[in-house]
């Protein structure tokens, strides 16, 4: 898969709408999108990420200042009949978009554990009625990846 499909494959775990600008950095080499980054449709993972623990990094919404470590944790056995990309485990909700980054969040939560919290009604209008920053569902997670092509 190349860097701007594992791209979409996180927006799709994490939930996100894919509304802000990204990147990837590993070893001092930037890739994305803009001009003056290595294109990230010219790169695959598995030429970044070639031995188990190697990684990098992946920064989305340079606004709220998301930082993921992407590691090739372990290499599995090609399984012919297996579907992918999928996801295997999860944990937790993830933070709505343009919530602040991680400050923000943990603002949210505080107001929507707190029902008299006069912030409270502020972060109502990033999350959906319904949300449990506690759930994570592997199972809706692998139905969005089910319907993108790679």
């Amino acid at each position: 898969m190349s860097l701007a499909e594992l791209h979409h494959v996180i927006q799709i775990a994490m939930g996100w709408e894919d509304a802000h600008i990204h990147q990837f950095v590993k070893e001092g080499s930037y890739y994305g999108l803009s001009e003056d980054m290595q294109y990230e449709l010219d790169y695959r993972v598995s030429q970044l990420l070639r031995h188990e623990q190697d990684s990098l990094l992946y920064e989305y919404d340079f606004g709220d200042g998301w930082q993921h470590d992407v590691i090739l944790e372990k290499i599995l056995a090609f399984k012919p009949d297996q579907s992918l990309p999928i996801c295997i485990a999860g944990n937790r909700a993830c933070p709505p978009e343009d919530i602040g980054g991680i400050p923000g969040y943990a603002m949210c939560l505080q107001a929507l554990a707190d029902p008299d919290n006069p912030a409270n009604e502020e972060y109502l209008e990033f999350v959906v009625e319904d949300f449990l920053p506690e759930s994570f569902c592997l199972d809706v997670v692998n139905e969005d990846l089910l319907e993108i092509q790679i």
